[in-house]
């Protein structure tokens, strides 16, 4: 369902009116009038009644777009443009889930407040927009199934505590209770904001992948000036829209060559987006099947979260590996 938004009287006023009607699964999309220069964001949280980050997360994937372009959040309107805006409460409403295929995820492990789960290659973690609704993805297979899952930020993301890319498989946590929300959450900020390496490692949340990597010349050339266990401690450029530069830590914890590949086992101590696909390429060793950082090449992307070290919240250590 979408609903078609309406409002009357001065731009800036506050006051909105809803009406719905269904349409399927098309989207809606409605012309704002601007008439002074000032921020899309602040624009819209004073036309609709959600906060600037609400925004500031759709505007950033593109979801709402200024004379049919994507813009940054800080975009400064300009007197006449027109804001395009998608359905927002279908971002809202965990019904949309509905549309999602219902696949299934192998379970490793399942307790009565949380799972862990083996996502296979080529599933999303969670849509990022309307047009992935139709792909297969972890929330779509955890809504199937559990339905109204607690989350940190809206149903979009029910269950999940961290994410995998689309085309890397292997473990994940799912929290199925607030409790437990609250617990790994903690785990998870905790090692983000902890400052050393060695606190980072202190804290009882550990996440391992394999990755097994072309081996060029430059990649030979860094193996050779390492032992281990190594720490790749550099910014990661993620190739996004919009990206910015973040810190992250990826630990070398074993290497494995052979004549053209090398296999590593890495443990990350900062979860930025793409980091191990990154920093690996960034030293001449770009993963096997990575058509972003690597070759173009038809085979699987050759990376797996093999392992899942954690305190449980009745502080029992657990180990889950694949």
């Amino acid at each position: 369902m979408d609903l078609i938004y309406s409002w009357s009287g001065d731009p800036s006023s506050t006051k909105v009116g809803l009406s719905s009607t269904k349409v399927g699964l098309s989207t809606t999309k409605v012309g704002l009038s601007s008439t002074k220069e000032e921020r899309i964001d602040t624009r819209l949280t004073k036309q609709f009644p959600y906060t600037r980050s609400f925004f500031h997360h759709i505007i950033t994937r593109g979801w709402i777009q200024v004379e049919g372009k994507i813009v940054k959040k800080s975009h400064k309107l300009k007197d006449g443009e027109h804001i395009h805006v998608d359905d927002l409460q279908r971002y809202l409403w965990s019904e949309i889930l509905e549309e999602t295929p219902d696949i299934n995820i192998p379970i490793v492990l399942e307790k009565e407040d949380y799972l862990v789960i083996n996502k296979p290659k080529g599933v999303l973690s969670h849509p990022r927009n309307l047009w992935e609704l139709s792909e297969p993805s972890v929330v779509g297979f955890l809504y199937h199934r559990y339905k109204d899952l607690p989350s940190v930020w809206n149903f979009i993301r029910a269950g999940l505590l961290h994410r995998l890319d689309k085309e890397t498989d292997g473990l994940m946590i799912i929290a199925k209770t607030e409790k437990w929300l609250a617990h790994f959450k903690h785990l998870f900020d905790e090692k983000s904001l902890s400052e050393s390496n060695q606190s980072k490692e202190n804290i009882q949340l550990k996440k391992f992948y394999r990755a097994t990597s072309h081996l060029t010349p430059a990649g030979e050339k860094f193996l050779d000036g390492i032992t281990l266990p190594y720490y790749i401690q550099e910014p990661v450029i993620a190739k996004i829209p919009y990206t910015t530069a973040k810190m992250g830590i990826t630990k070398i914890l074993n290497i494995k060559k052979s004549d053209r590949t090398v296999t590593f086992e890495l443990e990350i101590l900062t979860g930025r987006t793409h980091q191990i696909r990154y920093h690996l390429s960034h030293h001449g060793l770009p993963i096997v099947g990575d058509y972003l950082y690597g070759k173009d090449e038809w085979v699987p992307m050759q990376l797996t979260a093999f392992r899942l070290e954690f305190e449980d919240v009745e502080e029992k250590a657990q180990l889950i590996e694949i």
